[in-house]
C-alpha cells in the first residue's frame, strides 16, 4: 500500500507499507519532498540523496484546491471502503511517482502575482501547512489516470454506434485549444460521422461511456452514438482468422488452381489461404456481430453474391484479401458457387463492373452486395437494361427553353435556381450532382420487380403506371424494394410549375459568430443567419434577403458609407478552395465582385474595410493552415498583398483607422501588428506573446487612434503609441467578470463594453482615462453580450441594439430597459409542427425552449426541464405536445403554453410525434424502435397509454393511414416498416398495406416519392419530406443543406425538380403550411427556421 505521511512544516514523505502479515510494520521509504532555502520543492531518496541534479530540480504544478481531508494527513485504501474517483484536475502531482511513473518530469518555475506574466509559471503556496493532497486510491483505474501531458495533440478514431460496416473517422485534436469540453468534441464530429441525430455521447469499446475529454486517449478508438443505448459490434477491431481447414465454397475450388497431378498451377496461390469460401447464415451472423467483416478491412471481407439471372439464389463469402490470386480467379471461384461457366463478370448494386482487387478494395469498399453473370447474356441483357442518363437526354418542355434564366438543368433532369434569379451557376455542386446521377444501375430487371420508366415526357400530360409494378431504391449500398399500389397512378416527371421565396428568417446568430450586428443608413438591421444575409426592417416589420452564398456566412464587413457589404463564406464539404468574399449592395442587393475564389481555403474567418481611403481596401484572412492574409483592392479585384500568419485561432482583423497599411490581428494568444512597406513586404510586431495564454476577444480604435482590447478574463487594455513608435500599455483595468465580447466606439467617444457570462453592458469615458460612466445587465433568459452597435450613427441619444450569445436581438438603452426584437433558438433544432386551425406553427430543440410562432412574431415560448427532439400539434389546435430526449412527453395548452401535463414514455428519446386525424391517438416513436400508442381526449387533456408495439431500430418518421388501422414508419437506416393497430404487431407482408392511401407523407421514403433517391455513391442522404396539403407538391431536405421542390408524386429519380441551398449541413425538417402558401424548412446545427413563399 502506498500512502503519503504529512509532517509539519512542510516536509511530505511517501511509503511503501507491507500489508504481509510475517512483515507487518515494516515500511519502506520511497522519497521525500520538501522545500529548500531558496523555496523550491527538492525530491529526495530514501538516504536524503537528491534524485536528480540540481539544474533538473523542479517546483511543483499548482495543487488540488479542494478542502483539507478530515480524516488525519495520512489517506490510503482502507478494506471494504469505495475509492473516491475524482477529476483529473484534482490529482495530486505525486500520482505519477506512487503508481510507478517516476521518471516523469514536469516542468515549471515560480510565476509572479502579475498576470502579464501568466505563462512564466506557478506561484508556490505561502503555507504549506494546509496543502492536501488528493490521491486516487485504485491503481488501475483508468478514468482516474492522467496522461503524462494533457495539452499533447491526441490522434483517435470514432465509429458510428450500431455501424458495424462504417470504416472509421479520424478525428486529430489538442485539448484546450481544439475542443474545451465533450459537448464541443461531439459538436465537431457530428458532421463527419453522419449520424441522423448527431454525437451526443462517446463510449469506449468495451462500452463504457467517457464523459471527459481527458479520457480519450491517443491511438485509441470510440464509438459515437446519438442515445445512451451503446451497440457492441466489435467495430473492426478483430480480423478473420484464416486457416487450412478454411475450405473453398465448391470442392473443386482449390483443386482447379492447382496443375495436373495436384501440382500447383503457378505461384500465384497459397496452400491454406483461399481466394473465396462460403460462409453459413450462422457464421456469418456470428462474423458480422464480431466485427470479422467489415468491408475493406485488409485480412477479409464478407459480402453477399446474388446471381443477377435468379436472384432467388444468394450466397454470403468471404473474400480473402491478403491473397495473390488474380481477379479472374476469384470471379470464377465465384461463379462456380452458382454453377456459373465460362467467362464472368461481377457487378456492384449500381451495375458497374469491378475489375480488379484494387476497386474491389477502393472503389467498393463501402458496398457488401455484388452480383455475377456470364459474359455471353451481358450483351443480352443490355436489351434489358435501364436507359442510361447519358443516351436519353429528353426534357420536358418547362426545363428546355432559354427563357427561364435564373436556372439550369443538370444531369437528373431537374433544374437548380439560383435565389435571386441570377447567373452564378455553382459549378461545383452542379458537377457533383451531374457524377452522382450518371452512376445508374445497370443490372437486368424481372417480371417480378420491374422498374419503372424513368425518361421525363416530352409533353406535360400524364403518364400512367401500370398495375403491379415495384420500385427499386438503392440507399448505402443496400436495395430497398418498394411495392406500388394495384390501383393507376398518375405521375408527371416534368418540372413543378411552383417555386420557392424565401420570405422571411426568424432568429439571429450570435451563440458562435463575433461582430454580427450593424444599422443600415435606411435604418434596417443588417445580420446573417446559416447562409443568408438578413436586412431586417424592424418598423414595417419586413425582410429583405441576400441569398448569393452557397454555404454558411462567417464574417462580414460594412463598407465606411454604409452602402456596401463584403461577406465570407465558409468552404463546402469535400472542397477547401470553394471559400470566398462577396462584395455586395446593400440597396440593390447585386454582387458587385466576387474575391478570393479556388486562392482563400477552408473558410473566411475576417473582413475588413479600410477607413482612410473611403474603403478602397479590403482584407480577408482565411481558415487554411497558413491562415493567408489577403488585401484586395476589391474595385478592380487586384491583391497587392498576401502574407501568411501562421496563427492557429484568429478572432478577427482590422485595419488601423489612421493608417491604411497597418492592419490589426487578434485572437487566442494573438496580438499583432503587420505593416505594410512600399515595397509590398509585411512585416509583424507582437504586442503580447503566444504563450501569454490571453485570449484577445474583441478590438476597438478611440478617435486619436489608440488600440483599445478586451480578453477572455475581462480586462480591458489601452495601447498607445510612444515618441519611438513603439506600442505600450497606457492603461490597463478589470471590466467585467468574464470575456469582453465585443467593444463599440459612439460617436461622443465613449466606448461600450458588453460582458459574456457577467451579461453587463458598460459606458467608459475615452476622454477621462476611461471612467466609468454607467452601467447596465442584460435579463437572464437574454444571454450574454454578443454585438453592440447605436440604432442611429452619429446621434448621442444612447439608443443602441444588442445581439446576444442566445441569438437574441434587444433594443433599449442604458438608462432603460431593453426589449426583444428577434428571438431565436440557440442550439439544435429538431422539432416542427403545423397547426391545421390557424395556421401557427409549433418549435422545440435542444435549447429546451418549446416556441409557438404567429406569421412572424413570437406568441409565447416556455422552458422545458430537457432538450427537445420531436414535437405534435393537435389537429384542433387545443395541445401541443413535445417530446424530449429523455423519454419525456410533454404536454402544453396549445392558446397559452400553459403545461397540461408531463407524461413518462420510456427512457429513449422520443423522435417522432404524430396525432390520428380524429386526434384522440397520438403515436410515439422513439430511439428504441418501439412505438407507443397513448388514447386521449377529443381536446387533448388527458392521455392514458393503449398500446406498445416493439422495434429494433432507432425511428426518424411516422404516419398514419386515412383509415386510422395502420401506421408507416422510417428507421435511422431507412428502412420501412408498416404496423398494423389491429393486433398491434408489425405487418409482415408489406403489400398487405400497398393500397392504403396516407394522412400525411413525412417519412422520406415510400413508393410514392421514392423518386427523390438517386442511388448514387456520393448522392446526400433524404432527411426530411414533406407533401403538401393539396397533394401536389413535395419537398425534400438532405444530408447537404439542399432543399428540393417536386411534382406528387415523385415515381422517377430523373424527376424535374427546384433546387436551393441555404444551410450548410442537415436540413432537419420541412412541413408545408395548411394553407399551402408557405413551406417551413429548419436547419438542425444552424438552428434556424426560415420560411418560403409557393409561388
Amino acid at each position: 500500500m502506498t500512502m503519503i505521511v504529512k509532517r509539519p512544516p512542510s516536509l511530505y514523505i511517501v511509503v511503501q507499507k507491507n500489508n504481509n502479515e510475517e512483515e507487518a510494520g515494516r515500511e519502506a521509504v520511497l522519497f521525500t519532498i520538501q522545500p529548500n532555502e531558496n523555496g523550491e520543492y527538492v525530491v529526495s531518496g530514501p538516504q536524503g540523496n537528491d534524485l536528480y541534479d540540481k539544474d533538473r530540480q523542479m517546483s511543483l504544478p499548482p495543487l488540488s484546491s479542494h478542502p483539507p481531508i478530515p480524516n488525519g494527513d495520512i489517506l490510503h485504501n482502507q478494506q471494504g471502503a469505495t475509492p473516491r474517483r475524482r477529476r483529473p484536475r484534482a490529482q495530486s502531482i505525486l500520482y505519477p511517482y506512487i503508481h510507478g511513473h517516476g521518471h516523469t518530469h514536469i516542468a515549471g518555475s515560480s510565476l509572479t502575482p502579475s498576470r502579464r506574466s501568466s505563462a512564466a509559471g506557478i506561484t508556490k503556496s505561502k503555507d504549506d501547512s494546509r496543502i492536501q493532497y488528493e490521491l486516487p486510491i485504485e491503481d488501475n483505474d483508468e478514468r482516474a489516470r492522467l496522461p503524462a501531458d494533457p495539452w499533447r495533440a491526441r490522434k483517435v478514431r470514432f465509429y458510428r454506434n450500431g455501424d458495424r460496416y462504417y470504416h472509421g473517422y479520424e478525428f486529430v485534436f489538442k485539448p484546450g485549444r481544439d475542443v474545451v469540453n465533450m459537448e464541443a468534441l461531439c459538436d465537431k464530429i457530428s458532421d463527419r460521422i453522419g449520424l441522423i441525430k448527431g454525437a451526443r455521447y462517446i463510449f469506449g469499446l468495451d462500452g463504457r461511456r467517457k464523459y471527459r475529454i481527458e479520457e480519450l486517449e491517443d491511438g485509441q478508438s470510440y464509438v459515437a452514438s446519438s442515445d445512451r443505448k451503446f451497440v457492441n459490434l466489435g467495430y473492426g477491431r478483430q480480423r478473420p482468422d484464416w486457416n487450412q481447414n478454411a475450405l473453398a465454397g465448391t470442392p473443386n475450388a482449390l483443386a482447379d488452381r492447382q496443375g495436373p497431378g495436384g501440382g500447383r498451377r503457378g505461384d500465384n496461390s497459397r496452400t491454406g489461404s483461399p481466394v473465396v469460401r462460403e460462409v453459413s447464415k450462422k457464421s456469418s451472423a456470428d462474423s458480422s456481430k464480431s466485427g470479422n467483416s467489415k468491408p475493406g478491412s485488409r485480412d477479409g471481407r464478407t459480402i453477399k453474391i446474388l446471381n443477377n439471372t435468379d436472384h432467388s439464389q444468394e450466397r454470403t463469402v468471404l473474400v480473402n484479401m491478403k491473397t495473390v490470386n488474380l481477379w479472374e480467379d476469384v470471379v470464377k471461384d465465384v461463379g462456380k458457387m452458382f454453377k456459373l461457366t465460362g467467362p464472368l463478370r461481377l457487378l456492384s448494386v449500381l451495375g458497374e463492373e469491378v475489375k480488379s482487387f484494387s476497386q474491389f478494395k477502393n472503389d467498393f469498399s463501402d458496398y457488401d452486395v455484388f452480383y455475377v453473370e456470364q459474359m455471353e447474356e451481358a450483351s443480352t441483357n443490355n436489351n434489358n437494361l435501364l436507359k442510361s442518363p447519358r443516351s436519353n437526354k429528353s426534357t420536358p418542355p418547362s426545363a428546355s427553353g432559354s427563357g427561364n434564366g435564373g436556372s439550369t438543368e443538370n444531369g437528373n433532369g431537374g433544374r437548380r435556381k439560383s435565389l435571386n434569379g441570377n447567373d452564378d451557376r455553382r459549378s461545383s455542386i452542379s458537377d457533383r450532382r451531374n457524377r452522382s446521377s450518371s452512376r445508374r444501375p445497370t443490372l437486368r430487371r424481372h417480371t417480378s420487380e420491374p422498374t419503372l420508366k424513368e425518361t421525363p415526357e416530352e409533353s406535360d400530360e400524364y403518364e400512367e403506371v401500370t398495375d403491379g409494378r415495384s420500385a427499386l431504391v438503392t440507399i448505402r449500398g443496400q436495395r430497398r424494394t418498394l411495392h406500388a399500389p394495384k390501383m393507376p397512378i398518375k405521375h408527371n416527371p416534368a418540372l413543378p410549375h411552383h417555386t420557392l421565396t424565401l420570405d422571411w428568417v426568424y432568429g439571429y446568430r450570435g451563440s458562435d459568430s463575433r461582430k454580427n450586428l450593424w444599422v443600415l443608413p435606411s435604418g434596417e438591421l443588417l445580420y446573417y443567419v446559416a447562409a443568408v444575409a438578413v436586412i431586417m426592417d424592424a418598423k414595417d416589420d419586413l425582410q429583405r434577403h441576400y441569398t448569393e452564398h452557397t454555404e454558411d456566412i462567417q464574417c462580414m464587413a460594412l463598407h465606411p458609407t454604409r452602402d456596401l457589404v463584403a461577406s465570407g463564406q465558409r468552404a463546402s464539404r469535400g472542397n477547401r478552395s470553394s471559400a470566398h468574399v462577396r462584395v455586395w449592395s446593400a440597396r440593390s442587393l447585386n454582387t458587385l465582385h466576387v474575391l478570393g475564389r479556388k486562392e482563400l481555403g477552408a473558410g473566411i474567418l475576417a473582413v475588413d474595410f479600410s477607413r482612410r481611403n473611403k474603403g478602397d481596401y479590403l482584407l480577408a484572412v482565411d481558415a487554411d493552415r497558413e491562415h493567408l492574409l489577403s488585401v484586395w483592392t476589391w474595385d478592380n479585384e487586384l491583391i497587392f498583398g498576401r502574407v501568411a500568419t501562421h496563427q492557429d485561432h484568429v478572432w478577427g482583423a482590422a485595419f488601423h483607422p489612421l493608417d491604411n497599411n497597418l492592419i490589426v490581428i487578434y485572437g487566442r494568444g494573438l496580438l499583432s501588428l503587420w505593416a505594410r512597406r512600399k515595397d509590398g513586404i509585411f512585416t509583424r510586431t507582437d504586442l503580447i506573446e503566444e504563450t501569454s495564454g490571453r485570449t484577445i476577444m474583441s478590438l476597438e480604435f478611440t478617435l486619436r487612434g489608440d488600440l483599445i482590447t478586451g480578453d477572455h478574463e475581462g480586462m480591458i487594455s489601452v495601447w498607445s503609441i510612444d515618441p519611438d513608435g513603439d506600442y505600450y500599455v497606457k492603461r490597463e483595468f478589470q471590466a467585467h467578470m468574464s470575456a469582453v465580447n465585443c467593444l463599440q466606439l459612439l460617436s461622443e467617444g465613449t466606448v461600450l463594453s458588453g460582458g459574456d457570462k457577467d451579461r453587463k453592458i458598460i459606458a467608459w469615458d475615452c476622454e477621462e482615462e476611461f471612467e466609468k460612466i454607467t452601467e447596465t445587465k442584460l435579463p437572464e433568459q437574454a444571454g450574454g453580450v454578443r454585438s453592440l452597435y447605436p440604432q442611429r450613427p452619429g446621434h448621442n441619444d444612447g439608443n443602441i441594439y444588442v445581439g446576444t450569445t442566445r441569438n437574441m436581438i434587444l433594443e433599449g438603452s442604458l438608462q432603460r430597459r431593453f426589449n426583444q426584437v428577434i428571438f431565436g433558438h440557440s442550439k439544435q433544432l429538431w422539432g416542427l409542427a403545423m397547426n391545421k386551425s390557424d395556421g401557427t406553427l409549433a418549435t422545440a430543440g435542444y435549447d429546451k425552449h418549446i416556441v409557438k410562432w404567429h406569421e412572424n412574431q413570437l406568441e409565447w415560448r416556455i422552458q422545458a426541464q430537457s432538450e427537445c427532439v420531436s414535437v405534435a400539434v393537435h389537429p384542433m389546435g387545443t395541445r401541443i405536445a413535445a417530446g424530449t430526449i429523455d423519454g419525456h412527453l410533454i404536454v402544453l395548452n396549445g392558446q397559452s403554453g400553459q403545461h397540461v401535463t408531463t407524461v413518462r414514455v420510456c427512457g429513449s428519446p422520443l423522435s417522432c410525434l404524430s396525432y390520428n386525424t380524429a386526434g384522440d391517438t397520438l403515436a410515439v416513436g422513439s430511439q428504441n424502435g418501439s412505438i407507443y400508442l397513448y388514447k386521449s381526449t377529443k381536446d387533448g387533456y388527458l392521455y392514458t397509454r393503449n398500446g406498445k408495439m416493439t422495434g429494433t431500430l432507432p425511428l426518424s418518421g411516422i404516419d398514419w393511414s386515412t383509415s386510422g388501422r395502420y401506421l408507416q414508419t422510417v428507421t435511422s437506416d431507412y428502412d420501412i416498416a408498416y404496423w398494423s393497430l389491429s393486433d398491434l404487431s408489425r405487418v409482415k407482408n408489406d403489400q398487405d398495406v400497398r393500397n392504403e392511401t396516407w394522412a400525411t407523407q413525412t417519412c422520406p421514403l415510400s413508393y410514392m416519392v421514392h423518386g427523390v433517391w438517386s442511388g448514387g455513391r456520393d448522392a446526400p442522404l433524404q432527411v426530411t419530406l414533406d407533401r403538401s396539403p393539396r397533394g401536389d407538391l413535395v419537398a425534400a431536405g438532405d444530408t447537404d443543406g439542399f432543399i428540393r421542390l417536386y411534382r406528387y408524386p415523385v415515381l422517377s429519380s430523373r424527376a424535374g425538380y427546384h433546387e436551393y441551398k441555404v444551410y450548410t449541413s442537415y436540413v432537419s425538417c420541412v412541413r408545408f403550411s395548411y394553407t399551402d402558401n408557405y413551406l417551413y424548412t429548419i436547419g438542425d446545427t444552424d438552428a434556424a427556421l426560415m420560411r418560403w413563399r409557393v409561388t
